[in-house]
């Protein structure tokens, strides 16, 4: 049951994998290429701002809009994001409505010379802050990473409540409801060497144990208790048809993370996807979290999605799994502002009581 259960959702993945992150897709080049990490995320360089902000948006503002690159100086780049959250759900016939700050970072990467630079990046809700070197200029554009930093493992997606990253901070009905990799966790120490030759990219990693509660400074641990991430990617370009293909191994002690994301885009349509394995993670058993996203280009600046989102705390048996299937609208009104509009609905196998639906508003701006 379990080798047939995985097969089915492997073979969808290649049935459909033709998508993955998703503008990335879109623009047909990897995430490293809009980010000064090689792992993309978080800072966007010059390229980034110009496609996150001028390209996706409705409106191209004033000429100081058009300009803004976030470079203080010829050393200093400064960015942010911040996200805003109005969630609503129905009780009894009563819409119960909260509205509450998501996302609150402040970044800046310091250019010491052309080859080294250092990134910092402070959560200011949380209190969770990362701060890493980057030496580049080895051969076969090759890098190395160390500081503070989350391994680079799986689909990176924005929403934090997606299975395969964090998931649901209040559960709906199983005792776990996602992967580790929630805005509350605490980066580890990392050293990270990686490679990009042509479309390809590759990276490895030893960081301290992060899994489960982290290890701090790492100093009472062995080496083979460490966490190792393995990560490679292709970005295939076939005419008109953007492509992405990759996998992900993480090994801290017993634990076992292996995933698989990808994805296409083909004129308005672009999807993204990723499945993960989890051996050891939870004391549940062997976990599986999946995640597929369809986005629709209606027209500048407004993209209509489908997502949907699935977890399994145990799929050596049955009766343990939770789904969503979420319903949204992304509109970018000006240069720098983003309005996503989602109903969501929940199903956890085996509860009698139905889930009531969600509806979220939320406004996010970067800069």
């Amino acid at each position: 049951m379990t080798v047939l259960k995985i097969t089915r959702l492997y073979l969808f993945m290649f049935a459909v994998l033709q998508a993955l992150p998703r503008f990335a897709v879109q623009e047909g080049v990897s995430c490293n290429v809009c980010h000064v990490d090689p792992n993309g995320g978080s800072l966007r360089n010059d390229y980034g701002i110009t496609v996150a902000s001028l390209e996706l948006s409705k409106s191209q503002g004033n000429n100081r809009i058009e300009s803004y690159s976030g470079i203080i100086n010829e050393y200093l780049r400064v960015g942010g994001d911040i996200r805003l959250l109005n969630y609503n759900t129905n009780d009894d016939g009563q819409l119960q409505s909260a509205l509450f700050p998501m996302q609150a970072d402040i970044a800046a990467f310091l250019n010491v010379n052309e080859n080294v630079g250092v990134f910092a990046v402070q959560d200011l809700l949380r209190g969770q802050n990362e701060m890493w070197l980057l030496w580049t200029g080895f051969p076969l554009n090759g890098y190395v990473k160390a500081g503070k930093d989350l391994p680079a493992y799986g689909l990176n997606v924005d929403d934090h409540t997606s299975f395969i990253r964090g998931g649901n901070v209040r559960k709906k009905g199983l005792q776990y409801e996602g992967l580790v990799f929630s805005p509350y966790l605490s980066s580890p120490g990392l050293v990270e060497i990686g490679l990009n030759i042509g479309n390809f990219n590759f990276s490895q990693s030893i960081a301290n144990q992060f899994i489960n509660g982290s290890s701090g400074g790492g100093f009472g641990e062995y080496i083979h208790e460490k966490a190792f991430t393995t990560r490679l990617e292709w970005w295939p370009v076939l005419g008109q048809i953007n492509g992405f293909i990759g996998g992900s191994i993480l090994q801290q002690g017993l634990i076992q993370f292996n995933g698989m994301f990808g994805g296409i885009s083909m004129g308005k349509l672009t999807w993204t996807g990723a499945v993960d394995i989890a051996e050891e993670y939870l004391s549940t058993g062997t976990v599986l979290a999946s995640f597929s996203e369809f986005n629709y280009n209606l027209k500048n600046g407004l993209n209509l999605q489908v997502k949907y989102d699935f977890f399994d705390e145990d799929i050596d048996t049955s009766g343990s799994s939770i789904n969503r299937i979420t319903f949204g609208a992304e509109f970018f009104p000006i240069p720098f502002v983003e309005i996503r509009c989602q109903a969501r609905y929940t199903d956890v196998t085996g509860n009698s009581v139905a889930l009531k639906p969600e509806y979220l508003l939320m406004i996010h701006t970067w800069f």
